[in-house]
């Protein structure tokens, strides 16, 4: 069992999926919480740029890499001497690295929590499960075939058992990631927080 299907037992932190959403159609419904995530995505961006210090973070980056490279250069070379005077800066290395870390997971920390509140409070009693229509099939992200299937038979009370009605229907969780990750990279980029590379 995962972490995520642990943590969901948890009286009161199961999501409670509206079965009358405020926007009942597909559209709608991709459109908002696309625009949600961007939203928060945004947030994130802006608290990342209060809370981090990206040229400190860059710079130290940068000298963590040149060492690294250096050390394995000297390993390879079998070059004792540069070996000894590159595992003195090691514990500088390592204190910068643990700096960078810190750096990331500052923002990280203060976002999850409000963020982790909106999803299982706030989204399913809005959107409720399933929020779009996708032509391409991502795997756990969306409803397939076998769901539909399972889901659209009737229980005693003559309501179906699941949320699955069309093959392709993308699950909230999903459309939030999907959208998440496709407009991150652009977001960083015109908020000037993208996190330096570590090649």
């Amino acid at each position: 069992m995962y972490l995520g299907d642990l943590i969901l037992q948890i009286p009161g932190l199961a999501p409670a999926y509206t079965k009358h959403p405020i926007f009942p159609d597909l559209f709608s419904a991709m459109i908002v919480a696309a625009l949600i995530s961007i939203g928060l995505n945004f947030a994130f961006a802006m608290l990342r740029k209060k809370t981090t210090d990206i040229d400190r973070l860059s710079k130290v980056m940068k000298e963590t890499n040149e060492w690294r490279k250096e050390y394995t250069d000297a390993i390879r070379k079998q070059d004792k001497v540069r070996i000894s005077e590159l595992k003195k800066k090691q514990a500088y290395v390592n204190k910068m690295s643990l700096e960078m870390q810190q750096q990331q997971m500052r923002p990280m920390m203060l976002y999850m929590i409000p963020s982790f509140m909106l999803w299982i409070l706030v989204f399913p009693s809005i959107f409720g499960q399933t929020v779009a229509l996708s032509p391409l099939h991502i795997p756990y992200l969306m409803c397939t075939d076998e769901n539909v299937k399972h889901d659209t038979v009737l229980d005693e009370n003559g309501q179906p058992k699941g949320v699955c009605n069309i093959s392709g229907e993308v699950f909230l969780w999903g459309w939030f990631l999907i959208t998440s990750l496709g407009t991150s990279g652009i977001i960083a980029k015109i908020t000037k927080t993208s996190m330096p590379s570590m090649t």
